[in-house]
């Protein structure tokens, strides 16, 4: 990589780090007359919490008690048999990684076996990535061609993971990555409101 560019990892570390100080620590001590953004309800202090409060703590209560689950997390970074920064890291541009779509071809329903090691061993829920920020989609999406159905899998690997971890009787989770280093806009959209629009 140009040692005079900006990774895009150090943007996003600086853009985040920005963001975070420019926003109020908390909001006690504000009035809605200080900060407009926030609504009259904001500032009053709730004595019951709101229903999504309360789901809230009711799935992190059972997260915490469950303790043990996997994260899969794999993407085209997997044919090269390298860490998920890959791309970002050793500064591949993306006319060069993204014709690791064609590439990445997974054996048949490798979540399978996947569940049955997490339920042999104890583990409650499985967590897998479905598109990690080198915005390669794991499920079938209308949005773009850059997804495992119309690639080198030719398939739904979401849809396999959430089968066999059910069969299994493992609770199911994603993760989903919005920073996206394959689309034009990905890093613009921070700045850009046309970038977010595109």
């Amino acid at each position: 990589m140009d040692k005079g560019r900006t990774s895009r990892r150090d943007w996003m570390i600086g853009s985040g780090s920005a963001l975070a100080a420019a926003l109020p620590f908390g909001i006690t001590g504000f009035s809605p007359i200080d900060q407009p953004f926030l609504s009259q309800a904001a500032a009053q202090p709730q004595t019951v919490p709101i229903a999504a409060d309360a789901d809230r703590a009711r799935r992190m209560k059972w997260w915490h008690e469950a303790r043990f689950g996997m994260f899969i997390h794999w993407g085209l970074y997997s044919v090269l048999g390298r860490h998920e920064w890959v791309m970002e890291n050793e500064g591949i541009p993306v006319s060069e990684y993204a014709p690791l779509a064609k590439q990445f071809k997974p054996k048949p329903f490798p979540a399978r076996d996947w569940a049955k090691i997490a339920r042999g061993t104890g583990m409650r829920y499985m967590v897998m990535t479905t598109k990690h920020h080198e915005g390669f989609c794991h499920f079938d999406t209308k949005t773009t061609d850059y997804c495992s159905p119309k690639q080198g899998p030719g398939r739904d690997l979401v849809r396999e993971y959430v089968d066999a971890a059910r069969a299994e009787g493992m609770r199911v989770g994603f993760y989903y990555s919005l920073m996206d280093w394959h689309h034009p806009d990905g890093a613009r959209c921070a700045t850009d409101e046309a970038a977010r629009k595109r």
